[in-house]
């Protein structure tokens, strides 16, 4: 484990380096942020509460779940060029296992995103609709489950890039997993205010607990979510890292190195 921890420090390292460039780069946060404050204030016009949610709660909500999205790992381009270059070739006769490196070297850089995200957030949230109430309590369970949607997000990621040992372009696969964490995950709309129906199903699903889970915890403050939120996160991580290690294992039998 050595190893890892060593790649996970110099990526985090890294990612320090090119912080102030991460930082202009979503400067579009604020508009986003900005948007759904304006969304939901006309929603909430002559409502103090929908579904057991303020608007101050659905607003610091949505910047913590856009936090968790802004603060993923760059797995997905790193494998599919090196599938489409060639380099794999090398990458995979370095002695450590391929998927746990770039898993490690994608939570180096997001441990280092989330902080300032959360900072931005902070003040987005202040200016907008004011002070989040029990923010400082939820704060240390808030972070440790956002590090664990990151884990799953990047184990995602990292899944969807492996099937680039098939199809070299994965894109479309990525698209497709992103929007169920956009729609059922709850990033930009809280499962609180799907049907009963629905919410019922999506707050179990894989995708909640990468965004729905940790956001709701900061905001309510909630034990029985923190506790559900972490018990869910570790059951998904468990099973996506074994898809990672069986789709590793198949789609490295279909690589092939030719030239002198």
């Amino acid at each position: 484990m050595r190893k890892y921890l060593l790649i996970f420090r110099l990526a985090a390292r890294d990612q320090l380096i090119y912080l102030p460039s991460f930082l202009v780069k979503n400067l579009f946060f604020v508009v986003l942020v900005f948007v759904f404050w304006s969304l939901w204030r006309v929603v909430f016009a002559g409502r103090g509460v929908i579904a057991g949610l303020t608007l101050v709660q659905t607003l610091w909500y949505l910047t913590f779940t856009e936090t968790i999205e802004l603060s993923k790992g760059r797995i997905l381009g790193q494998i599919q060029e090196e599938v489409k270059d060639g380099t794999l070739t090398v990458t995979l006769s370095k002695p450590y296992s391929y998927p746990l490196f770039h898993l490690a070297r994608a939570m180096g850089e997001s441990v280092v995103k989330i902080l300032p995200m959360l900072a931005e957030g902070l003040v987005l949230g202040l200016l907008m609709v004011g002070p989040l109430p029990g923010y400082v309590r939820s704060l240390p369970f808030g972070i440790i489950l956002i590090v664990a949607g990151l884990l799953l997000t990047n184990l995602w990621t990292l899944l969807i890039g492996l099937v680039a040992f098939w199809t070299e372009e994965v894109s479309p696969f990525y698209w497709i997993m992103q929007k169920f964490v956009f729609i059922v995950g709850g990033m930009f709309i809280p499962i609180d205010l799907f049907p009963g129906w629905l919410a019922g199903v999506a707050r179990w699903l894989p995708f909640a607990f990468s965004a729905y889970w940790p956001a709701y915890t900061m905001v309510s403050g909630s034990r029985e979510a923190f506790l559900t939120g972490l018990a869910g996160a570790a059951g998904y991580a468990v099973i996506l890292g074994a898809g990672v290690a069986a789709l590793f294992a198949l789609g490295r039998r279909r690589v092939h190195a030719q030239g002198g």
